[in-house]
């Protein structure tokens, strides 16, 4: 003790510059730096929180502490084995300072993150707790794993173990797993949202019900379920008829027979357009109806008629009426629409005469 007392009396300044620049820089954490984010939160437009700042303030105290200890500690003359355990503990220290900080930001920026979700009754809240919870297990188990290598012992077996076991794992569940992160991408990129009235490519169509953890579900008008893994919806084409926008346009075909007068043919069906799209509801009233001729049939000149809906699921009301009512306009009109023709010509050929006749 009296060589200790001896050494801090004749190092005094050695061991105070330190613990003055530790205390310094813990002053300017704990004061200075709040004051300095509110004048600029006060001077400019740009709105700054200091949530996460007031969430670093403990670890960047603790950190600077640490790092004033330790160039304290190494002013002593310590043997070579002191010093190899002092730069482990300090290599542990900041290891955990670290990784509390890093997980005090994340968690409360997910939980912020979560509770809006909550709020609007988003379906990604359930995926969002979920993957904090995976998150912070991982930062744990990756943090223990790197404290234990740091403090001499042999890790390697351990992440033989734990990478073959993981292997094993990801084998036996692949399906519930590709079903899983499936769902996780559906969730975060939102091709599809609950409500949406979207079409496969295998055909099938319905209002998106749920997006679950391994399934999703869709009821189509027929009011039965469509239940879809994640993973075969993640590689399907989808045409999801609400985004960007729910209103689309519908194409309804028709042909006439070619005798016809194509510009009264035209006049008759934007009329009949205007009429439906007048008296229904779910229509877009502002929209002009469209004709175009599209090609010269077997039997007839087609053409399309280009209607507005501003719900996806009025197209099939729209289509309807307006085949009834353009079906009896031209038959008031006395416009034809020929049925499927074919000319057959047929050849009387005498027979070839035989070499001896």
């Amino acid at each position: 003790m009296v060589q200790l007392a001896e050494f801090i009396a004749s190092h005094w300044i050695d061991l105070a510059i330190p613990l003055g620049i530790t205390g310094g820089l813990i002053v300017v954490v704990l004061l200075v730096v709040p004051r300095v984010i509110n004048r600029i939160d006060r001077m400019t437009p740009v709105e700054i929180n200091l949530t996460y700042w007031r969430l670093l303030v403990a670890p960047l105290c603790w950190i600077i502490g640490i790092v004033g200890l330790y160039s304290m500690i190494l002013q002593f003359p310590l043997s070579k084995d002191y010093t190899s355990r002092v730069n482990v503990a300090l290599a542990v220290a900041l290891t955990l300072a670290v990784v509390y900080a890093a997980l005090r930001v994340f968690n409360v920026a997910i939980r912020t993150y979560y509770q809006e979700l909550r709020e609007v009754r988003d379906p990604r809240a359930a995926y969002v707790g979920g993957l904090r919870k995976l998150v912070n297990i991982v930062v744990i188990v990756v943090a223990a794993l790197i404290v234990t290598g740091q403090l001499g012992y042999e890790i390697t077996p351990l992440l033989a173990s734990l990478g073959i076991a993981g292997l094993a794992v990801a084998l036996a569940l692949q399906d519930s797993l590709s079903n899983f992160f499936s769902g996780f991408y559906l969730m975060l990129d939102q091709p599809i949202r609950p409500g949406d009235y979207i079409q496969l490519d295998s055909g099938q169509e319905g209002f998106v019900q749920e997006i679950g953890w391994r399934n999703t579900r869709i009821r189509p008008f027929d009011n039965n379920l469509v239940i879809v893994p994640n993973a075969k919806l993640a590689d399907s084409v989808i045409i999801n008829w609400h985004q960007p926008v729910p209103e689309m346009s519908v194409y309804i075909r028709c042909g006439v027979a070619y005798h016809s007068d194509l510009d009264e043919v035209e006049r008759i069906a934007i009329e009949v357009a205007h009429q439906v799209q007048d008296r229904m509801e779910g229509t877009n009233k502002e929209w002009d109806p469209i004709v175009r001729f599209k090609e010269f049939g077997d039997s007839n000149i087609n053409f399309v008629t280009v209607l507005r809906v501003i719900d996806p699921t009025q197209r099939f009301a729209v289509e309807h009426e307006f085949i009834k009512a353009l079906f009896r306009r031209f038959n008031e009109e006395g416009i034809e629409i020929s049925f499927p023709m074919r000319t057959v010509i047929m050849r009387d050929e005498q027979p070839m005469s035989s070499p001896e006749s």
